[in-house]
Parts: structure tokens; sequence; C-alpha cells
């Protein structure tokens, strides 16, 4: 996979348990839409596809975040609204963000007692702040004396103890993503894999294409050269050492196997702005 790191002052409105790092691993070419970044309490570090933060369920059904602000915080959108409100803080309403839900305490002729009424919504007193965990949120207004529901993160996404490397599928994802560029060893030599392509090849270090060989050296050098395969991250590839007709020189064949995965050392400009967002 092919990821380029950029620091960002990426600013959004405030998420609960969640902090925007000082920068992202974004996904380039094929990757694009996935980012990585580190996240300890989901896994540690993490590769996600497009959204940079988690999801909720109430009760199984699935609010998506939308990164504008409502009062200073994000708000997610489902079967119904969660967002914050400055009377009741998080509540799950089926009014669109921004609308301050009511409830009202008053006297019932019929049930001669006092009863709430208003809006039906639930008010939520905190945020789960791992995927395993569940929290009670409870109704307000006209749904006071309802049933409380369970709300619950959730996040599809790639996790791994270590930045650079293979990342496993959890929270419904699906396979594996590699982070950072594969280096490959041979007789005490690393070989790491260019960031781009050159002419339709990656480049390995002294690893290279020409004249339609991979080959390590120069062909037709006096002190000979390697031939061989591109590298392969499934197994090894011998490169066999070769020389000009006549020639004394001598070398050993040299077998390439992958290490592991790498930050690389290549940069490109990337432009910043600020987008005004519009409602």
């Amino acid at each position: 996979m092919s990821f380029q790191y950029v620091p960002s002052q990426f600013r959004v409105p405030q998420i609960p348990n969640w902090n925007p790092p000082d920068g992202f691993w974004c996904g380039l070419g094929v990757d694009a839409g996935f980012y990585g970044f580190e996240m300890y309490n989901w896994g540690r570090f993490l590769i996600t596809r497009n959204l940079v933060s988690y999801s909720l369920e109430v009760d199984g059904a699935r609010f998506t975040p939308v990164y504008s602000s409502i009062n200073g915080y994000i708000f997610w959108q489902g079967n119904g609204y969660i967002y914050y409100t400055q009377t009741y803080g998080w509540v799950l309403c089926d009014r669109f963000p921004g609308y301050e839900p009511i409830e009202e305490y008053v006297w019932d002729e019929n049930k001669e007692k006092n009863v709430y009424q208003g809006d039906s919504f639930w008010q939520i007193s905190q945020f789960p702040s791992k995927e395993d965990a569940e929290v009670k949120i409870r109704g307000r207004g006209a749904a006071y004396e309802e049933k409380e529901k369970t709300l619950k993160a959730v996040w599809e996404r790639w996790v791994s103890d270590n930045e650079f490397g293979e990342y496993e599928g959890k929270g419904g994802a699906s396979g594996k993503k590699y982070l950072g560029l594969p280096r490959f060893r041979g007789n005490g030599t690393d070989y790491i894999r260019s960031f781009q392509k050159e002419n339709g090849y990656y480049k390995y270090g002294a690893i290279h294409y020409a004249g339609g060989k991979w080959v390590i050296g120069e062909v037709g050098s006096d002190a000979g050269w390697h031939e061989g395969s591109e590298p392969s991250k499934s197994g090894s590839v011998t490169f066999k050492f070769c020389a000009n007709k006549g020639s004394d020189a001598q070398g050993q064949n040299i077998s390439v196997s992958l290490v592991d995965y790498v930050k690389g050392d290549e940069s490109q400009p990337v432009f910043l702005g600020e987008v005004a967002i519009w409602r």
C-alpha cells in the first residue's frame, strides 16, 4: 500500500473521547480514502476508510459522523440524529441538529399526577470509549417512561501494535492492510522499495529494472552484476551472479526476501488551505 504522511493543522469540531493527531498517513492511488493514525483505545495504530472517527449504534441502528459543528461538536446521523445541545448535553432526537428539545413536567388531569411531556428524545450522559463498551441512555420528554436504549461505538478499521507493517481487520473490516515501504534483505544488504514508480517500475535500492531484466548493478560491468526478478512479499527471490564472457570476475548469488516495513525518505509538496463549510 502507498501512504504519504501529511503534517496537518486539520481541525474538526470536538469529538467525545478523541483528539485529532498532528498528521495523518493519507493513502494515494488505489489507497485513496484510507487514513493511518494512532489511537490507543481502538488498537493503538489504525487504518480507516473514509472516516476519521467512530460511528455509533443505538439498539443496533447505525449512526455515521458528520463533521459540521453543532454547538462546537460534530453530530451523527441515522434514524434520527445524535448531537450536542445547550440544555441537555448530548441527545438522540428526530429533530435536525441545532434544535433544543423541549421537556415539560405538567399535571395530567386524567392520570391525576404530574407527567413529562414535550419532544420525544433520549439523553446521553456519557459516550462509550472503546469498541466493546456500552452505555444506557434514558428517555426524556414524551419518551420519559420508555425503556432505556443501548449506545455503543463501532469502527471498521485495521489495527496494529506497530506503526509500520501488517494491519489486521477489526470491527467488520476484512483482509489485511500494510503501512510503510517493504524492506527486503539479501546477503546483509537492505533493499527498500521506492514510494513511486519510475517508468512503470519500482526501485528497491540497488535493485532496478533495466533492459527487460531485474538487476543489481549494471549489466555488462567488468565487475559483474546480478539478475533475478522483482522482489516479492510472498517469498524469496534469487539474483544470480553474471559476468561478461571471458571475464575472471567472481561473485555469489544473492537471495532477497522481505524483512519488514519502514518509513521512506521521499517527500513531495502538499497544498494546505481552509475551506468554509456551508449548511
